[in-house]
Formats: C-alpha cells, structure tokens, sequence
C-alpha cells in the first residue's frame, strides 16, 4: 500500500547493482494495487534465482498482495574504462528491453556510456 511517508518507489529502488558486477541481471515487473514498477535485480548465477530474490526481497517488505514477473534478462558488464555493455538474453526467460535496461542505469550512473550489444557475448 503507498502512503506519502513511504512510497513504493523508496522502498523498492529501481536498480539494485553493485558497480564493477559482471553478470546476469533480470528485468522484474511488479504490480501492486494500480502501481506498476519494473525494477532490474542482479546477483545469482541464473535468471530464475534472481526472480526468486527479487520475490523474496518484495515479500519481506510486507508487500504480499504484489504481483511479480520476469520481463526479460541480459548480461552486462562494467568496463575498465567504466562504461556497461549490456548483451544477450536468458534462456529461461528471453531477452529483456536492453535500451529499457540502459534507461534503467542512466538513473544510478548518469552520463555513464551504456552500450546495448545484440547477440550474445561481445
């Protein structure tokens, strides 16, 4: 439920990524109420770990009514020049929206040069 002493957004941030990851990550959609977020979660080894994680992180924040599903994963990968390649897609899941992802980024690391690679590894 949103008040306005604790908004759905502050509780669930939109990113959670650590800097100099390399790895999988998963695009999570949640619905709560009419509130629609889409959130991008990394840090298992597969896609469908992470989507656990994420639902588990959700939950613990008392937000069983929420409605949670994968939208799509990717890798990526911080650059030693500190841009992000994003790549590829998840077997189990399928490709998500890379330019949403980036979009996603530019909010924790603004001005930071995203690049969006088809295909699989670059």
């Amino acid at each position: 439920m949103k008040t306005d002493e604790d908004p759905l957004e502050k509780r669930l941030p939109a990113v959670v990524l650590t800097e100099g990851y390399c790895g999988k990550f998963l695009l999570v959609g949640v619905t709560v109420g009419e509130r629609r977020l889409v959130l991008l979660r990394s840090g298992d080894l597969w896609h469908r770990e992470i989507l656990r994680s994420a639902e588990a992180e959700i939950r613990a924040l008392g937000l069983s009514e929420a409605r949670i599903g994968e939208l799509g994963g990717a890798h990526l990968s911080f650059e030693p020049d500190g841009a992000i390649l994003i790549w590829g897609g998840s077997d189990e899941f399928g490709a998500c929206d890379h330019r949403y992802a980036a979009a996603l980024l530019q909010t924790v690391w603004p001005g930071r040069r995203i690049t969006c690679i088809p295909g699989e590894i670059p």
